[in-house]
């Protein structure tokens, strides 16, 4: 009986030691920052980069698939781009794209609430567009 109520008190106790340090650490998704998270290098940077990473899927193409593709990611204290989820997709494989560019970004310049580093959600529209109206072959 006694060791039953040792394990019990152990069990008991890190729970609460658990409890205690999570709540020391904020891993709260913030929406709404002072500072907004940006791309290392700008806007104009970051299409650059989009623009060098996507691959139009072949069954999008095929299909003459074009239109937006929105996701939201959260970009972390460090500037690094985690849990990636498509918002609005178009499908025939662009959606796939979408999230495998995003996860592959280099690290941002992380959002900030006085003047602290803080976890931010970021929504992204992604167009897909074929050149001259061109249809897949």
């Amino acid at each position: 009986m006694k060791k039953l109520f040792i394990i019990l008190s152990l069990a008991v106790f890190t729970g609460n030691f658990a409890i205690a340090q999570s709540s020391k650490t904020d891993e709260t998704i913030y929406a709404q920052v002072d500072v907004q998270p940006e791309f290392t290098g700008g806007i104009k940077e970051m299409y650059g980069y989009i623009g060098k990473s996507l691959r139009y899927p072949k069954q999008a193409v095929e299909a003459n698939i074009t239109g937006k593709v929105f996701a939201k990611m959260v970009i972390e204290k460090d500037g690094s781009v985690q849990d990636v989820t498509i918002l609005k997709g178009i499908g025939f494989g662009c959606d796939e794209e979408v999230q495998r560019i995003l996860k592959a970004m280099p690290k941002w310049t992380a959002g900030k609430i006085g003047g602290k580093n803080v976890r931010t959600s970021f929504t992204m529209p992604i167009m897909f567009a074929l050149e001259n109206g061109k249809k897949g072959k």
